[in-house]
């Protein structure tokens, strides 16, 4: 099956062994930046713990390794932005629209998030699901 993974499910996948087989499957997507976002979760303390740098960026390389990557170019990251307004997008769900964006690029069946409400009316032919 094709998943776009957002970078909650990501992290998902370095805590839960079934989940981490799931990404290491073929046609598993997402975009680069959302290696930061992880990056930024694990060192970050946010969640209880905190992985050091050197580990938390060996961690996210082996996880990621297989999967492909969708980017999106300037244009396209504009035309999201342009369509932000009618999806009331405000914030930091800017990102979370860039996700959908890039996982309808993917021509994914499913987008993978532990934060399913943050994509309400942002991935109207997408399935939304948690890893």
């Amino acid at each position: 099956m094709r998943r776009y993974w957002d970078s909650s499910a990501l992290v998902d996948a370095l805590e839960d062994s079934r989940v981490e087989a799931l990404a290491s499957e073929q046609e598993q997507f997402t975009r680069s930046h959302t290696l930061a976002e992880v990056f930024s979760t694990i060192t970050g303390g946010r969640l209880g713990y905190k992985y050091h740098p050197e580990d938390a960026a060996a961690l996210i390389g082996e996880l990621t390794a297989s999967m492909n990557f969708v980017e999106l170019d300037p244009k396209e990251v504009q035309a999201a932005l342009d369509v932000a307004h009618k999806r009331r997008v405000r914030g930091g769900q800017v990102h979370d629209l860039l996700h959908a964006t890039a996982a309808k690029k993917a021509g994914v069946e499913v987008l993978l998030t532990d934060n399913i409400t943050d994509f309400t009316n942002l991935a109207d032919d997408l399935k939304i699901a948690p890893p």
